[in-house]
């Protein structure tokens, strides 16, 4: 424990003895990666590729929708098969520059057909 582990555990017990802190109790789950060095600035850093993730996973929708539209013009099961295989890699190309918590989910292949197919009866 590093000395200002120490001075902070010594002040938050001094401040519950005192009736400065109201906590029953100072237990809690530890971070898992507390004793990681990190570079200066990292916050900001993986601020900054959330916020990035977050614009891109929009545009990553928004073509993956237009994808969409277009299956169901599709003239033939050929037709349709490739350009969901298409739309996935694009989805798939996205992916790589998203943080995982955004990542688009690829199409189901089955799913896509079976609804295509029941549009063409």
């Amino acid at each position: 424990m590093s000395w200002v582990e120490r001075m902070l555990e010594q002040r938050l017990a001094e401040a519950a003895a005192n009736g400065e802190l109201a906590a029953p109790s100072l237990e809690g789950k530890p971070f898992a990666d507390l004793h990681v060095e990190r570079q200066q600035g990292w916050w900001a850093n993986q601020f900054v590729a959330r916020e990035l993730s977050h614009d891109r996973r929009v545009v990553a929708e928004r073509a993956a929708a237009s994808a969409r539209a277009g299956f169901w013009r599709c003239g033939d099961e050929s037709a349709l098969l490739s350009a969901v295989a298409a739309a996935n890699a694009d989805i798939a190309l996205a992916n790589i520059n998203l943080v995982e918590a955004d990542r688009v989910a690829l199409f189901d292949v089955d799913d896509i057909v079976a609804r295509w197919r029941n549009l063409q009866r």
